[in-house]
Order: C-alpha cells, then structure tokens, then sequence
C-alpha cells in the first residue's frame, strides 16, 4: 500500500506531499490539482505497462492525455526548475524516487536523470501501481449505451475495467464474464444476514439495490455483442426487462464503480474520480459504505470529489465502526496566492467523527446560503 505520494513541478504542483491512507479522498474547488495527482500516477502506470519505464515516462496515454512537456512545467518552481520528481514511499518499505529532465521544446516523452536510480521490473511490480490489482475510472464513465464493448485482452487477461480515458466501458462485459467468481472479499456482503451467494453478479445487483431500491441486472449476449437490461421486481407478476437506454442515467454510471470495488482483492489500488455522479445523496452513503468497507479489509482506494456526501458518508464509516481513523485521509486542495501552485491541505478528524478546523471553502455553501435566506 502506498503511504506517501510526493510531486515535484507538475503541472500546478510545486512541491506537494500526500499522505495516503487505506481511503484517501482529495477535495476542493476546480482547477486545484487533485486530478493531476491522479494524472500522475496514470503516466507512471502507463509508462510501465510500454516497457520504457523508469528510463522514459510517456506523457500520453490511452487513460489520461496530458499533451507535451511544456504544459507540464511548473513555472513558479525555484528549486529544480527543470526536473520532474515523484516519490512514492510504501508500507513494506520498498520505495521508488523518479527524476526526469524537462528537454526545452515540445515533447511527448521524458527521459531519466543519468544519475536517477534504475529499478527493475520485479522490483515495481512490488507497487500496487505498477502491479495488476489495479483500477481506474473517470469522471468520463460511460453512461447508458445501446451494445456494451468486449475487449478479451483487457478484460481476460488484465482484468480490467476499462482501457480508453478511465471510461468502465467494459463493466458489462466484465460482470458478464467473471459474474459468477466470488468476490474476494467476504466480508463486503451487502447483507450476510440474508444473502449467502457471494459471486460478483449477485453482490454488484444486491448493492445497486441501494442506489435504485429493487432493481435486478440482466445481460443479453449475442454473438460479441452484448446487451444491459433492468427489471424492478413486483411480486405476483412477471418480471418487465428494460433496455439500459430507457433506464436512469446513474445507475448505469455507478455499475463500473460497484464492479471495480466488489471485484478488488486486499492489495489492490483503485483511483476513482467524482464517484457520487448523477446518483442520489442517499445512494452516496450506501456507495461510501461499500467503498469504506473495502477499505477497512486492505483495499487502498483513492478518490478525487466534490460531495460532502461522498466526505459524511466516510465520517459515518468511522461513527458506525467500519473504518478505522488511521485508514481515512481526506485533503482539502486551495491555491497558494503567492505562489500559484497547489496546496493539500490534510484536514483533521476529531473524536466525534467530525472534520476539525474545516478552511474556508470546504463544503460550507450551504451555510452561507442558509443564512442569506434566514437573513443571519
């Protein structure tokens, strides 16, 4: 698990240190830098899927574009202007520290310092980043679609989600495919008081009951292609299957979020941007307790959003005993006036489960709006 991320001169980071936990989630007005966090880590992973990693990283990829080096550079940088650093400190204590020279011009690759250190290829896959329990989906999630994709390679070999810009373009296919394996974590049961199945079809349709209370999943395949339908039970009659296309628009966006986090073994690293999209505040809650749970049995998720749910719904996994303290890691990300560059600003959770000393701008709308109505 990765304990501590470090950025230098990175697009808005100067110098930014993380420290992450079983549940990391980064927060905070746009343009602040909380994707690009997440940016990085992609350019590194893709980098090394190609094979040209550490001696090279790309800065184009198929999850995430970044375009060339020149958007890259952080010009209020003073020390190391021209080197691009990122460290990354685990809890088993094998550490990894890349630096790479920013060549003048446009390019689209970057080359390691001469006297950076060289790991192996054994000695990465040791990382969850660099391993192959490893998830990513976007806020760019597709939605409802007429034919869902197959890709065998992706998804029968990688096991993964998605392979073009974090979309979870092939969550259908996947649970089509490994929806009768169980889920590695047992202890994620929706409700083990009642339901014994613990294959992956029947807990990615038991949790998605709480984004849409009643709901059944049924996949259609024909040929390569294969088809989404939702049905509503109604006890009495028989059961009205409806075409994704005709359905809410988050359901279908949640079901990649629901996979990738049921399917995830302990080890695994999942990077999940704007989770609580298009669904309701109180399917947010029950998503976050999934997501706390996974996390509490040795999943390090990672999440960038802008819902106080999404943030209450990890302080009740506290209250309620889900998650321990030391496992969340919430950070609020501003602009430094002076500088311009991004600060991560760790908030601090006090002994009532409540975030202490909250900075201006975090989350505190609704205070200011309530007391222009009531006239304060």
């Amino acid at each position: 698990m990765i304990e501590r991320y470090k950025i230098h001169n990175f697009k808005i980071h100067g110098d930014t240190d993380l420290r992450l936990a079983n549940l990391s989630i980064l927060t905070g007005m746009n343009g602040m830098g909380k994707s690009s966090v997440i940016q990085s880590m992609l350019m590194l992973r893709e980098s090394f899927l190609k094979g040209e990693f550490p001696q090279t990283v790309n800065l184009r990829g198929e999850s995430f574009q970044i375009g060339q080096s020149s958007q890259l550079v952080n010009w209020n940088t003073v020390v190391e202007p021209h080197l691009l650093r990122i460290s990354i400190t685990q809890d088993s204590g094998c550490n990894f520290d890349f630096a790479y020279q920013y060549p003048l011009g446009d390019v689209t690759r970057l080359n390691q310092l001469p006297s950076a250190v060289s790991y192996s290829r054994e000695d990465l896959e040791k990382c969850s980043l660099f391993s192959g329990y490893f998830q990513y989906l976007s806020a760019f999630r597709d939605g409802p679609q007429s034919v869902y994709q197959t890709d065998t390679a992706v998804v029968d070999d990688r096991k993964q989600l998605s392979f073009k810009m974090g979309r979870g373009e092939f969550a259908v296919y996947f649970l089509s495919r490994f929806g009768d394996e169980n889920i590695p974590i047992p202890e994620l049961n929706f409700n083990c008081d009642e339901i014994e199945d613990l294959s992956l079809r029947t807990q990615t349709e038991a949790w998605l009951t709480a984004i849409s209370p009643d709901i059944r999943i049924n996949i259609e395949q024909r040929s390569t292609e294969f088809f989404l339908k939702f049905g509503y039970r109604k006890e009495g009659t028989p059961m009205k299957w409806i075409d994704a296309l005709n359905t809410g628009f988050g359901i279908t966006y949640v079901l990649s979020v629901l996979v990738a986090v049921l399917f995830a073994p302990k080890g695994s690293l999942v990077l999940i941007e704007n989770p609580e999209a298009h669904i309701h505040p109180a399917a947010q809650a029950a998503l976050m307790k999934l997501i706390s749970l996974a996390a509490e049995h040795g999943v390090q998720i990672i999440l960038e959003t802008h819902s106080d749910h999404v943030i209450n719904g990890a302080l009740v996994a506290l209250k309620k005993g889900y998650l321990k303290e030391t496992h969340l890691a919430v950070y609020y990300f501003d602009r430094n006036r002076d500088t311009m560059n991004a600060e991560a600003i760790p908030l601090a959770i006090g002994k009532n489960c409540r975030i202490k000393d909250a900075p201006q701008g975090f989350f505190d709308q609704m205070k200011m709006d309530l007391e222009t109505l009531f006239g304060f």
